[in-house]
C-alpha cells in the first residue's frame, strides 16, 4: 500500500469528487482512479460509493482514520529527519570508563543543555566492545582508543591522552624486570586498550607475563591500586582527578607506549539520525584534526 494512494484517498473524501482530486493534487483523473482501484483490490473491500458527492463505505470510514494517523507519521518521519527544529528522540552512546568519569562530564552537560529534548544514554566497556556494538546498531556513536577500524565505521580523533604506571607507593621509575615479575595489574577486561600496553611494558621490560585481576569499575580499580594491591595503567588525566580520592603515585611509560589517542566512532555519516548529527557538529566535541594512529588494542 503507497503513502500516495492514501493521500489521494482522502484528497477525493475531502473534495467530494475524482475529478476535485485530480484538480487539487495537480494530476490527471484517471491516475486518482487508478489509485483508489489499486487501494482497494489490495484491501479487498470497497471504501468509496461513486455518487456526486463520493461517499465513503464502512470500511473506508475505517481506513479514512488509518489513513490520517500514518500521513501523521510519514510527516513527523520526514520533520525528524529532514526538516529543521529541535532534533528529538534517544541517542545511544558508548565509552570507554576512563572517558566518561574525565571527559564525558564536560561535554554531556553541554549537548543536554542546548538539545534537552534528546534523551541520552550512555554505557561504559571496553573498546573492542564498544566497537562491536556499534556494528551491530546497538550504539549511535562511541569513544574509543583510536586506530582502524573498518566494516563501515569512521573515527573522529577527539582527546589526546598520556598513559602512567599506576601505583599505592612512591615509584623511582618503571620497575625492573625482577620487580615485575613478582607484581601483579588490576585491568577492566579483555578488549580494554590499556590491558594490551601491560602485556607490551611486560615484554619490552624483558618480564614474563603478569596475573591480571579483572575489575568492573574504575573506582574499584583505583581503590584496589592505592591499597597495594598491584599496578595498573590508565590515563594520566584519570590519575590526576581521582587523587584527592585515593593515595595514588605514577610514573611515566616509555614515549611509544604512553601516548593514546581517544576518538568518537559512529557509522557513516549518511546513517546518522538528527540527535547523533546534532551531537557530532557541536562545540563540545575538540576536533584534534589528525589521523587516527595505529590502536594499542585490539580494536
Amino acid at each position: 500500500m503507497l503513502i500516495r494512494s492514501l493521500e489521494i484517498f482522502q484528497a477525493v473524501v475531502e473534495s467530494g469528487s475524482f475529478s476535485a482530486a485530480a484538480e487539487r493534487l495537480h494530476t490527471v483523473q484517471s491516475n486518482v482512479t487508478a489509485h483508489i482501484k489499486k487501494l482497494e483490490s489490495e484491501l479487498g473491500v470497497r471504501v468509496l460509493e461513486r455518487r456526486n458527492p463520493v461517499a465513503l463505505t464502512s470500511a473506508g470510514h475505517q481506513l479514512l482514520g488509518y489513513a490520517r494517523r500514518i500521513g501523521d507519521l510519514h510527516s513527523e518521519a520526514l520533520n525528524h529527519f529532514k526538516g529543521g527544529g529541535e532534533p528529538t528522540g534517544e541517542l545511544r552512546l558508548g565509552s570507554m570508563e576512563t572517558t566518561a568519569a574525565v571527559h564525558l562530564p564536560q561535554v554531556l552537560p553541554a549537548f543536554s543543555r542546548r538539545w534537552p529534548a534528546v534523551s541520552l544514554n550512555l554505557r561504559t566497556s571496553p573498546s573492542a566492545c564498544l566497537l562491536d556494538e556499534l556494528r551491530e546498531g546497538r550504539l549511535d556513536a562511541a569513544f574509543v582508543i583510536a586506530g582502524n577500524v573498518g566494516d563501515g565505521l569512521i573515527m573522529r580523533p577527539v582527546f589526546r591522552e598520556r598513559l602512567v604506571l599506576v601505583s599505592g607507593r612512591p615509584l623511582e621509575g618503571v620497575p625492573s624486570a625482577a620487580e615485575l615479575s613478582r607484581t601483579s595489574f588490576l585491568s577492566f577486561r579483555q578488549g580494554c586498550g590499556y590491558r594490551q600496553t601491560v602485556s607490551v611494558l611486560l615484554a619490552e621490560q624483558g618480564a614474563p607475563p603478569a596475573p591480571i585481576h579483572e575489575l568492573g569499575s574504575l573506582d574499584a580499580i583505583l581503590g584496589c591500586v592505592s591499597a597495594g594491591m598491584g599496578l595498573a595503567v590508565l590515563p594520566e588525566s584519570t590519575v590526576r582527578q581521582y587523587r584527592h580520592r585515593y593515595p595514588l603515585h605514577s610514573v611515566a611509560l616509555p614515549e611509544a607506549l604512553s601516548a593514546v589517542t581517544t576518538a568518537i566512532a559512529t557509522a557513516e555519516e549518511n546513517t546518522w539520525s538528527r540527535p547523533l548529527r546534532a551531537f557530532m557538529e557541536g562545540p563540545w566535541l575538540p576536533d584534534l584534526d589528525e589521523p587516527s594512529r595505529p590502536a594499542l588494542a585490539s580494536v
